[in-house]
């Protein structure tokens, strides 16, 4: 029986197959957009492991892509606006670019006051090549520059040394005290 549209913008009885065409020729295999819960947090391990062992991913990407998820839903959990049931929305993709190599994409709602320090942050750590990247790591790691959610941005360091690749991010407006930040990592199939 055909359903009659539906007056939302996007009618997803119609538009499923254009949905699952979007994301087949955009090669994501993975995609979660909802709320970060341990048990969520769990349930995406294992699918990631699953999607990653259908594509006969090798185990050193693997492990580059498991880690980068791990860092990124703690990051979300973490850092990530909250709420009135006090989680956080979040997204988060696994795909295929079109040279056959995996990267990872998050976001997850911020203020405008975060969204600031995290642009200072990114655009510091892009600024960072391997060498100072590993340094910048250590001194943070040393000298405590923990900010009052535990983090000093070593969850970024890891993801880019862990990936070798420069974070892209973006800021997608909201309303006037939120947006959606999204970041985009490359991994690199290098040997680290």
């Amino acid at each position: 029986m055909e359903v009659a549209a539906a007056s939302y913008p996007f009618n997803l009885v119609e538009n499923a197959w254009s949905l699952k065409k979007m994301m087949l020729q955009n090669k994501l295999i993975m995609v979660y957009s909802d709320h970060i819960t341990p048990k969520s947090f769990e349930y995406l391990m294992h699918l990631a492991e699953d999607k990653l062992a259908y594509f006969n991913t090798d185990l050193k990407n693997k492990k580059k892509i498991l880690h980068i998820l791990v860092e990124s839903l703690q990051n979300i959990a973490t850092h990530g606006y909250k709420d009135s049931s006090n989680t956080v929305a979040s997204l988060f993709v696994i795909g295929l670019d079109d040279e056959k190599k995996f990267f990872v994409l998050a976001g997850n709602t911020v203020t405008h006051e975060s969204k600031e320090y995290l642009r200072e942050k990114l655009d510091h750590l892009n600024s960072l090549n391997a060498d100072e990247l590993r340094m910048f790591y250590k001194h943070s790691i040393q000298t405590n520059s923990f900010t009052d959610k535990g983090g000093a941005g070593l969850g970024f360091i890891d993801i880019m040394r862990k990936s070798q690749s420069k974070l892209h991010y973006h800021f997608s407006p909201i309303n006037e005290e939120h947006s959606f930040f999204t970041f985009k990592v490359d991994i690199n199939p290098k040997s680290e």
